[in-house]
């Protein structure tokens, strides 16, 4: 406890409020098992551990994967894995000292353009911690800009998000609000959305404006951008969004990457950093950080945002990713996730499924199951098939990306049809 900043008597309060009276009392039941004796085996070789894990990885079973939600299952050139882990990128961490760190600072260039690019925003920083939190943050910058308290959520945003952005205008004392007036700071669509519907956003945009608010467009699965129109097109003021999908497997939930676009009027708001083009004093070019906020550093009391810094490995491999992709690689990724997400759902309609989505949808759509869906899930997962996500009432998400092939949708829509 001695690390931990905090008083005897804020202590107190706090071992009160849950019922207890001290620090030994808490945790009071782990004490046996902590005193107990490892049971360890003898020391083992080099060659005997590594044959012990390969014994360990063939128990491992790769399910077929249909799950989205939030966090995607897209193919990775094997390039970027090897291209990432050199020393120069993952020893870096914030490149202040521009003279030393030009690599990191043209990656972190790179990346913000690719942002720009497929927003059609005018800036983006240099990544934020993940999706959620990126949302969040334009909350509170849409706030500061106009100088209102009052934040709209059209319906569909991603529960998880939800529950961050609440916990954020908790903090910030930003009031969630269902209607759209002259106090609201800031109104926030999710496209697609969290069911997989295809917004028009245009509506939602013009009435933002119309009373002086900020619009906020969610992008949550960014492969959507190679197909829907850039959200700068339909008056977004900023972009926000989850960048896992861009070369970054999703091992258990992280670490993740947020991305965040604005239009040049909120340049100096924005959270973070941004890394800029420039020359030397010979005429060379080179890159440095062009705006970070002073205050975020020596006057908290005036900071916008107590971001500091980012997603620098994660937003690598991002700009490696869409590197290797490209322009057309990325489109036909998006093409192939589209045409299987809507092949898989018009065979599930076919044998009972009632299709719930009122709007056009990408690689995402939601169900409802003709018998209880936990059984199905259970079904499918006996047969290495990760099917989808259950919200209740038997209603399944159910995602496709370019990894599904069409052997994988034939097969998870015969061992349904079996059961039915």
């Amino acid at each position: 406890m001695d690390y931990i900043p905090i008083t005897d008597i804020e202590r107190n309060e706090m071992l009160k409020r849950i019922g207890i009276s001290s620090i030994d009392e808490l945790v009071k039941e782990f004490k046996p098992a902590l005193k107990r004796k490892l049971n360890l085996s003898i020391p083992k070789s080099e060659f005997e551990i590594m044959r012990h894990m390969q014994d360990l990885a063939k128990k491992n079973i790769i399910l077929k994967y249909f799950v989205g939600a939030g966090s995607y299952n897209h193919y990775i050139p094997s390039a970027v894995n090897h291209l990432l882990m050199r020393g120069e990128f993952s020893t870096g961490y914030t490149p202040y000292q521009a003279e030393m760190n030009q690599g990191t600072l043209q990656a972190i260039y790179e990346f913000q353009s690719f942002i720009c690019l497929l927003t059609g925003m005018d800036v983006a920083n240099a990544s934020l911690y993940d999706g959620a939190s990126a949302l969040s943050e334009a909350a509170l910058l849409s706030s500061s800009h106009n100088g209102r308290k009052r934040v709209f959520v059209q319906e569909g945003l991603h529960p998880q998000y939800s529950e961050v952005l609440k916990t954020y205008c908790d903090g910030a004392d930003l009031e969630l609000t269902n209607e759209i007036d002259d106090k609201t700071a800031c109104v926030i669509t999710q496209n697609p959305d969290f069911y997989g519907n295809i917004e028009n956003p245009w509506e939602l945009s013009e009435r933002a404006h119309k009373v002086g608010a900020l619009f906020i467009t969610c992008v949550v699965e960014p492969t959507s951008l190679a197909l829907l129109k850039a959200p700068a097109s339909y008056g977004t003021d900023i972009v926000v969004g989850e960048g896992q999908s861009f070369g970054i497997p999703i091992s258990f939930g992280g670490p993740y990457l947020g991305f965040i676009a604005v239009k040049d009027f909120l340049l100096k708001k924005i959270p973070g950093r941004i890394c800029g083009m420039t020359t030397d004093s010979k005429g060379n070019e080179g890159f440095v950080l062009t705006f970070q906020a002073r205050e975020q550093h020596i006057r908290r009391e005036r900071a916008t945002s107590n971001i500091t810094t980012n997603q620098g490995l994660m937003a690598l491999a991002a700009t490696i990713y869409l590197a290797l992709m490209g322009r057309s690689g990325l489109t036909t990724a998006a093409k192939l996730s589209y045409s299987r997400a809507h092949l898989l759902h018009d065979k599930l309609k076919n044998i009972g499924f009632e299709p719930l989505n009122k709007k056009p949808f990408y690689n995402e759509f939601l169900l409802r199951a003709p018998k209880p869906s936990d059984e199905i899930i259970s079904i499918l997962s006996e047969k290495g098939i990760l099917g989808g996500l259950e919200l209740g009432d038997d209603k399944i998400l159910i995602c496709c990306t370019e990894t599904n092939t069409i052997q994988d949708i034939e097969s998870y829509v015969s061992i349904i049809g079996e059961t039915l």
